[in-house]
């Protein structure tokens, strides 16, 4: 009987120890994985935002489409800052459209996020002179909304009084888990389409920072479709 208590004893601990090990390494443990969009997982990095310096911030010239967008994108659905219903299929055929996906709120606002967007302001009417609409979703709760809308007027040049492009709302993260872009919200990405609703360029950014499309980027990418 004394025998068979103690083996007992070590099967218990035993199956303690390895449910304990299962637990600290699992990959369903909260935030501690994201999908890039790329066919891989990479671990969840906490960003120290406080000493970024947005004049300092260099985004990407020589890049390509690292991803290939699913099909049905045209058939997403946003809701702007007005409440009302954007559709992708109400500007293609009459516009080019660039749909871009900033980091959303996670515990702090991006900067690379509203620095992007600020350039984006900045250089507006050329985007208008290549038949272009841009739109700038903001993913999940939009109670810190209002406060990157206030970061991104502020461009390098001037204060803005009104952010010319539309301001999406994907409060239920539809549209981000549509391009399967989860990360701390979501991946900053760029999908640049022609009036047809051709990809002519989709980048899914590797991390939070400066890893996207600058400016001239984008428009070089428009010209060809123009």
């Amino acid at each position: 009987m004394m025998l068979f208590r103690t083996l007992n004893t070590i099967l218990s601990m035993s199956l303690i120890i390895t449910l304990a090990g299962c637990s600290e390494n699992s990959n369903d443990a909260p935030n501690s994985k994201y999908s890039t969009g790329l066919g891989e997982t990479t671990a969840v990095t906490t960003y120290n935002y406080d000493e970024v310096i947005p004049e300092n911030i260099v985004f990407q010239e020589e890049l390509s489409s690292n991803v290939e967008p699913p099909a049905g994108l045209e058939d997403l659905t946003f809701i702007d800052t007005a409440g009302e219903k954007v559709a992708l299929k109400d500007l293609l055929g009459k516009k080019n459209v660039v749909l871009i996906f900033t980091q959303g709120f996670y515990g702090t606002l991006c900067p690379y996020c509203t620095t992007q967007t600020a350039r984006l302001i900045a250089n507006y009417e050329k985007f208008q002179e290549l038949e272009t609409e841009i739109l700038v979703v903001y993913p999940g709760e939009k109670s810190h909304l209002d406060e990157f809308i206030e970061a991104a007027r502020k461009t390098e040049k001037k204060q803005v009084e009104t952010v010319p492009f539309p301001i999406l709302l994907d409060e239920n993260l539809v549209a981000v888990d549509f391009f399967d872009i989860r990360s701390q919200i979501a991946h900053p990405s760029t999908y640049v389409l022609d009036k047809q609703g051709n990809v002519l360029l989709a980048y899914v950014g590797k991390d939070h920072t400066n890893d996207r499309p600058s400016v001239n980027r984008i428009l070089e990418s428009l010209k060809t479709a123009n």
